[in-house]
């Protein structure tokens, strides 16, 4: 192949990787997606071999990284352009991103060129990906919004052993079909200008990989029966521009609008309102939420509303000892003196209010935090970074989190995902692990206007349903507002950009799928195996005559 060849082929992976992801692609691309790529790597692999004893300066320089860099920055930019309404440093995800890819990819080539040979060699490529996948969910700059398995969000049909592997079960699945059809596209070829008879028995293989799974998801789905109390909750999407409402609306007004929108749906059987992330527009002190103005509204509301429980997002505040004073996110009030009140953190919260002014009010922080907005990564070690993070109108910079999801409720029990939380499988199947019996998710996705994101971002729950046998209530600020039950299906989707408010009888399930119960299991494994296999083979390339001797 010639250079030009190598890097169209590179353009195309990227391309049809970009036309296979939600919300508006055809996801059954993601199936060949990479056999560009791979076709690019293994030429690359093959010339380098073939040079192996020419001198350096007459080899002709083929570079994996190059390649396989343009393939995933196309990806990239084409599924997460949208991250630009928020923030320019958009560019800089994005190329981030593509990087930490391409290095994996590479990394994967470079183990190849020392470790094995022939179609082994794949296995490496499944190790490190998936291993790669999961270590980005669990870093300060994750980001699992390009975890390949995503790409059937809006496809639960086809992936209902979700339930079993999680979202890296798709990711594997997708490597692993892309590795096999192009090897018997490889065998096919070779065959036919050889004269040789079609390789049957690689394309039943290859078959019964991509239709396997396919068609046992498709089983279960139909033979699925939703399970558990009917519990009836109502969701509250209040249409606050977070560009402009957010700054001139009063804290009153958003709880008028909130309440009125709710009274409309609320019956005598709703046990749970839902409302958006950073739905009550007090930054307020945590041990003066009981005095807070929007607080006691609420109150007061669920007064003639018995049995009822309302989630509202707020941005809190909470005091730090002067001994911990030194941590990561901890900000100090310039004015104060008093050591015990000038050092707090700030926090993305979300509260649980009922009618009983004198019962503890339910507070949990978000765990999962946005990279360059609510964590600025390796803050501790590089404080001045801190002074990066994007305003996107709540508190920013390193927040203060819980160490764990939060479990609410006594004959009901759930737990709420805000925003960002929703795309970590492994975060939310702890939840459910912990007890929680129906899932809400409480987001802003007004950000990204009207574009890709909220769309992409309201699909991913749908993952998260099927993973664990979940009913999900999801309130968004300006849409989309859903439904999702246990199979994955969705509900009285709202529109973008309108306010509205919806009900629904959801059903309340106590039993544990296999990902709730043991989560990223797959993940765990091949990032301890990757790591082994990485370090294995840098001491081979480095120390191959020691190596040899020792064996």
């Amino acid at each position: 192949m010639k250079k030009t060849t190598l890097w169209l082929l590179s353009f195309l992976s990227g391309l049809l990787l970009a036309a296979a992801w939600p919300a508006r692609g055809f996801a059954p691309l993601a199936l060949i997606a990479f056999i560009p790529l791979l076709a690019v790597e293994d030429f690359v692999l093959s010339r380098q071999r073939q040079q192996v004893g020419i001198a350096p300066k007459q080899r002709i320089r083929f570079h994996i990284f190059g390649y396989s860099y343009a393939a995933f920055l196309v990806w990239n930019a084409l599924t997460t352009w949208w991250i630009w309404y928020s923030t320019p440093a958009a560019v800089l995800a994005i190329t981030l991103n593509a990087f930490l890819m391409a290095c994996v990819f590479s990394l994967f080539h470079i183990s190849c060129r020392t470790l094995s040979s022939g179609a082994k060699r794949w296995f490496l490529l499944f190790v490190y990906w998936i291993g790669f996948e999961f270590f980005h969910h669990n870093w300060d700059i994750s980001w699992p919004w390009l975890t390949l398995g995503n790409v059937f969000a809006n496809n639960p049909v086809w992936i209902q052993w979700y339930e079993i592997t999680g979202v890296l079960g798709g990711s594997l699945w997708i490597l692993a079909c892309n590795v096999l059809i192009y090897g018997w596209l490889k065998t096919w070829l070779k065959n036919k200008q050889a004269g040789l008879p079609f390789p049957m028995r690689h394309f039943v293989a290859t078959a019964a990989l991509v239709l396997i799974p396919l068609a046992a998801s498709i089983v279960r789905y139909h033979t699925y029966r939703p399970q558990g109390e009917p519990v009836e909750v109502v969701v509250v999407q209040p249409n606050i521009d977070p560009y402009t409402e957010q700054f001139s609306i009063s804290p009153d007004q958003a709880a008028s609008r909130m309440l009125g929108l709710a009274s409309e749906q609320i019956t005598a059987q709703t046990r749970f309102v839902v409302t958006p992330e950073s739905m009550l527009q007090e930054n307020i002190w945590e041990d003066e939420l009981p005095f807070c103005p929007s607080v006691i509204r609420i109150q007061q509301f669920l007064q003639d509303r018995r049995g009822v429980s309302l989630v509202a997002g707020i941005s809190s505040y909470s005091h730090v000892a002067p001994q911990d004073s030194t941590q990561a996110g901890v900000r100090r009030l310039r004015f104060i003196q008093d050591p015990a009140l000038k050092f707090y953190r700030a926090h993305n919260s979300v509260i649980v209010l009922n009618s009983e002014a004198q019962a503890p009010i339910g507070l949990y922080h978000k765990s999962k935090l946005t990279p360059g907005v609510e964590i600025m990564p390796f803050a501790g070690k590089l404080r001045f970074i801190e002074k990066m993070a994007v305003d996107l109108g709540g508190t920013t910079g390193t927040l203060g989190i819980d160490p764990e999801p939060k479990v609410f409720g006594d004959s009901i029990k759930f737990s709420d995902a805000i925003c960002y939380e929703s795309i970590f499988g492994d975060y939310v199947a702890w939840s459910v692990r912990k007890g929680a019996q129906l899932l809400f998710v409480s987001t802003n996705d007004g950000w990204w206007n009207n574009s890709p994101g909220h769309r992409q971002h309201a699909a991913y729950a749908r993952l998260r349903a099927v993973e664990n046998r979940r009913d999900i209530a999801r309130s968004a600020n300006t849409g989309i507002s859903c439904f999702i039950n246990q199979k994955g299906q969705v509900f009285q989707a709202t529109q973008y950009g309108e306010p509205d408010c919806i009900r629904q009888e959801l059903l309340a399930n106590s039993k544990l799928t296999f990902y709730s119960r043991y989560g990223d299991i797959l993940g765990r494994g091949c990032l301890f195996l990757g790591l082994l296999l990485l370090l294995f083979s840098l001491l081979y390339r480095f120390f191959p005559q020691a190596l040899k001797r020792g064996a």
